[in-house]
């Protein structure tokens, strides 16, 4: 998938969005829901028996999700406060990324953003295998790394955090299904944070 493809992909299956992370679930949270990575909801590891908790649910529900050898993108964003139309890729600890699109905020939401403000979406299309992004997890996990994982051909989008994962689904009814399968995973709150 290019980026391009990638771009025509998220207007057609998420056009009520951009591709930013934190507010697809506001956006869809009739297709939303959220575990979390350790038990009681603890949101940062202390110990590698934490961390390895973290890795072993994240990697399980991101093969039931995506499945091993499917092909996925991993998109994050940057903000930044002035136009970087020169700067077309981003070398990360994770690898390049290509950028995707660049959001001019303060022209699309101009409540939000007064001040000169962009946000620029990279990508880079890699096939799942298990514990094979288990450098990246942990960093989301720390909360140094922020990214999300979409799956075209499974209609899912896979969020992490530091905290747990988000996850949109194609409907309520297929959400319905694996929030049943990984209901000992979910928050116990009524809003499901």
């Amino acid at each position: 998938m290019k980026d391009a493809e990638f771009i025509r992909f998220w207007q057609k299956e998420y056009p009520n969005s951009f591709p930013i992370r934190h507010e697809l679930k506001w956006i869809y949270e009739n297709r939303w829901f959220r575990i979390h990575s350790l038990p009681e909801s603890k949101r940062y590891a202390e110990t590698e028996d934490e961390y390895k908790i973290i890795l072993d649910r994240q990697n399980q529900l991101i093969e039931d999700l995506i499945g091993e050898k499917t092909e996925f993108v991993i998109v994050y964003g940057l903000y930044s406060n002035h136009l970087t139309n020169d700067k077309p890729t981003d070398q990360t600890d994770f690898g390049e990324f290509n950028k995707a699109l660049t959001i001019n905020l303060t022209k699309e939401r101009p409540e939000e953003y007064e001040d000169e403000m962009y946000f620029d979406i990279f990508i880079r299309v890699e096939k799942w295998q298990s514990d094979n992004k288990n450098e990246m997890l942990r960093a989301i996990a720390d909360d140094e790394f922020h990214a999300m994982f979409i799956c075209p051909a499974k209609h899912c989008i896979v969020a992490p955090y530091d905290g747990g994962i988000d996850i949109i689904m194609d409907s309520t009814v297929s959400r319905d299904k694996l929030k049943l399968r990984y209901k000992d995973w979910i928050s116990e709150r009524e809003d499901g944070l």
